[in-house]
């Protein structure tokens, strides 16, 4: 199943799209751009596949500790508003969620599609260069892929990241077609019937805390 999350406040009985470009801080519109480069359209629409934690709808998360991430990142946070959709069959652009977060920081710290390439290139040799000088062979799983793509970044992306392993991207979704719907409350669920959404679909389900 694919899994979509977004706060009951921007669910509608019917086709959704992304929110304007207009309201997305500059590094978030950095990071949707360059993939829109790939995929055809920007900002996208974000779907899980098979995995409902990554969505954003459980109440708290850790993120995943990598060995040599760049800075601190911030916990996710988590609208208490939230309704998780899932659908049986999506058609969309895919990637690894594992893959597309080896990239993410060098996207976000630079405004052009060149620079951001780049960018990336220069992340991912520096993070083997420190595997390198600390005598650890014992890469994590994308920069073991890096390595065997002996640093061409088209061929990483081809083989690696542009492939669906737990995430697709769309341009639009209706959200009238989920067909299973998870929210935290009555009170969401009743909204939820209000709007159109066969009940029978609705399950009311506050997912426990969860790690990486």
């Amino acid at each position: 199943m694919y899994y979509h999350c977004r706060p009951l406040k921007f669910v509608e009985y019917g086709k959704v799209e992304p929110p304007p470009a207009k309201i997305f801080d500059d590094w978030d519109l950095y990071m949707y751009n360059w993939l829109g480069e790939h995929c055809g359209y920007s900002p996208q629409i974000w779907l899980s596949r098979s995995r409902s934690d990554i969505t954003g709808y459980r109440r708290s998360t850790t993120l995943k500790k990598r060995k040599y991430s760049s800075g601190k990142r911030g916990l996710i946070k988590i609208g208490k508003d939230s309704v998780l959709f899932g659908f049986d069959i999506i058609k969309g652009f895919p990637l690894s969620y594992d893959h597309w977060e080896s990239i993410m920081n060098p996207i976000i710290n630079k405004p052009t599609f060149e620079e951001q390439n780049i960018h990336i290139v220069e992340r991912l040799n520096d993070i083997v260069k420190m595997y390198e000088e600390d005598g650890d062979e014992d890469f994590e799983p994308e920069i073991a892929d890096w390595i065997k793509s002996d640093g061409n970044l088209d061929v990483y992306l081809k083989k690696y990241v542009f492939k669906e392993v737990n995430q697709v991207v769309v341009p639009a979704l209706n959200l009238k077609s989920a067909k299973k719907i998870i929210c935290h409350n009555e009170k969401q669920k009743k909204k939820l019937r209000r709007m159109g959404f066969i009940e029978d679909r609705i399950h009311i389900k506050n997912l426990k805390t969860w790690s990486w």
